[in-house]
């Protein structure tokens, strides 16, 4: 079997047992809420100008809730929804029958196999959360540019390589541990494992934060995953342009948004990608990254006469909806958004306004007509970005050598120091720029560990120290290095292991023992001594 194929193979069983998202079936959406997943809507983001009177969408990798959320956003799409977990496509299917949502086609598919993809053109392809467990994420995604039509839209979702820093320590523990997602017990050994870490620990700060830790198929999709992987902003570009598209729209708060955080931190004319992954190495992406995404060969971008939202003029709408919207109409409300800083307030007189088909001042993300055009590139390559990961997640070794635990902070540390050609200013002073913007989560118990932002404001002294030391050695793994006090460490690890009961009975080697440590007792170092 290929390793393509055994890849597939895992992610089917994974998902197969343990369907995700885990949502109740009862559990309802209302009708005004998805208003940016509908497809004018992100047309008009992108520039593509108005949709087909009856776009096509593909939901490419839908999971359990996904195909229901888009059929409320489009009551007037064809929609197919694929997987390749039979048991995730029959929960979607009943979910959309329970809810009365009739006009999505589901099947089973493959996307490392274009045999068993949906025939056709779309207007709208979804891949979210998808790609980064293919076996080639770029030929899937040259394959889905192809299906898409010339002025169609793919919204793309793939994990930040720094930010998701800590779901992917945390799944290393699992495996060292020996956890996986093919036993019924592991997700909530792993819960309970984790649950007796200090406070203070930053791994299990990531793990009681992370939204879908309180359910076992979250605890699988988040940290016994058959093989996800992040993106670093200069990957995700690099994808984007080797794929043949051009990014029109990030779907992300004005935070993560290139433009606007290039300006704030005085980054100049910057390409998206680089801000991005600038971003996303000093923790402050604060998401995942979220595309959409035109074909390079695209026509021009068209910016549309200012038009309310679809969803909000009551035409051809279901009794339900336009109940909903006469509710707004009298008493208002409020609107979750994906892509704001808070709910959207949607007043009265604004609802009216908008039901009349007219524009309705102060609610600019319920109008068509408001393209968000940049003249910032693309994409930038960094030439030595391969060179730069190595060593970021390198094992260093010698007296007060980085720590492993926080090998993420000290990249960021490091960047400018070691790479002058991407003109950086010094440490100092990108914390100055970062001043005014940057969003610490340290709180007490967790007074380090979180940000580069928070953790060099308490180490400045010691960072600075490092950065002026020479290259440190680098060893191959864990065999290879001794812990200070190694002896009284491996002791301390085994203690622990034998005094969690639900994790699996096995003989763990030196090695293991060793990283186990690292990633588990020394989050109050951010150096530690390896020799």
């Amino acid at each position: 079997m290929a390793v393509g194929e055994v890849k597939a193979h895992r992610m089917r069983a994974q998902y197969e047992a343990w369907p995700y998202p885990q949502v109740p079936l009862l559990a309802s959406l209302p009708s005004t809420h998805p208003f940016e997943l509908h497809a004018a809507w992100l047309w008009d983001r992108c520039g593509s100008g108005p949709t087909p009177a009856r776009p096509r969408l593909w939901i490419a990798g839908c999971g359990t809730f996904q195909p229901y959320a888009f059929a409320i956003a489009n009551p007037k799409a064809d929609i197919v929804a694929t997987d390749l977990s039979e048991t995730s496509l029959a929960l979607a299917r009943r979910r959309c029958l329970w809810h009365r949502q009739r006009h999505v086609q589901f099947a089973p598919c493959d996307l490392d196999d274009p045999s068993t993809w949906p025939a056709g053109e779309f207007d709208l392809i979804e891949c979210y959360g998808v790609l980064m467990n293919l076996s080639d994420p770029l030929a899937t995604l040259r394959r889905l540019r192809s299906r898409l039509s010339p002025r169609g839209v793919l919204r793309l979702m793939v994990y930040p390589h720094w930010s998701r820093a800590r779901v992917f320590q945390l799944q290393r523990v699992a495996r060292l541990l020996g956890l996986t997602a093919n036993d019924r017990h592991h997700p909530a050994a792993l819960r309970a494992f984790v649950r007796r870490l200090p406070l203070e620990h930053p791994l299990r700060y990531g793990f009681t934060t992370y939204a879908d830790s309180k359910n076992d198929a979250g605890v699988v999709d988040g940290f016994l995953h058959a093989g996800d992987r992040g993106f670093t902003g200069h990957q995700l570009g690099a994808l984007l342009q080797g794929a043949g598209l051009q990014p029109a729209y990030w779907f992300h708060r004005p935070w993560a948004q290139p433009d606007v955080m290039a300006e704030r931190l005085g980054l100049g004319d910057r390409a998206q990608s680089t801000v991005l992954a600038y971003l996303d190495l000093w923790q402050e992406l604060r998401c995942n990254f979220v595309v959409c995404a035109r074909r390079a060969d695209a026509p021009p971008a068209e910016v549309q006469p200012p038009a309310p939202h679809p969803l909000f003029t009551g035409h051809g709408h279901g009794l339900r909806h336009r109940l909903r919207l006469e509710r707004l109409r009298w008493f208002g409300g409020k609107l979750p958004s994906r892509t704001g800083d808070e709910r959207l307030v949607l007043r009265p007189a604004a609802a009216r306004a908008l039901l009349r088909g007219q524009p309705a001042p102060g609610v600019d993300a319920l109008q068509l007509g408001a393209t968000a055009a940049t003249a910032r590139p693309a994409h930038d390559d960094f030439a030595a970005e391969a060179d730069w990961l190595d060593h970021a997640h390198s094992l260093r070794t010698g007296r007060r050598a980085p720590n492993p635990l926080y090998a993420h902070l000290f990249a960021a540390f490091e960047l400018a120091e070691r790479h002058p050609e991407l003109q950086l200013p010094d440490l100092e002073a990108q914390m100055g720029r970062w001043l005014p913007w940057a969003d610490p989560l340290e709180a007490r118990p967790i007074v380090f560990g979180l940000t580069p932002y928070a953790t060099y404001q308490r180490f400045r002294r010691s960072v600075q120290e490092h950065l002026e030391r020479q290259d440190l050695g680098v060893a191959s793994d864990y065999g290879s290095v001794r812990l200070r006090n190694d002896a009284a460490a491996l002791t301390k690890v085994r203690a622990l292991l034998a005094d969690s009961p639900q994790l699996p009975r096995q003989r763990h080697d030196d090695a293991t023992l060793r990283e186990l440590y690292v990633l588990l007792c020394t989050h109050d170092d951010l150096f530690v001594t390896l020799t």
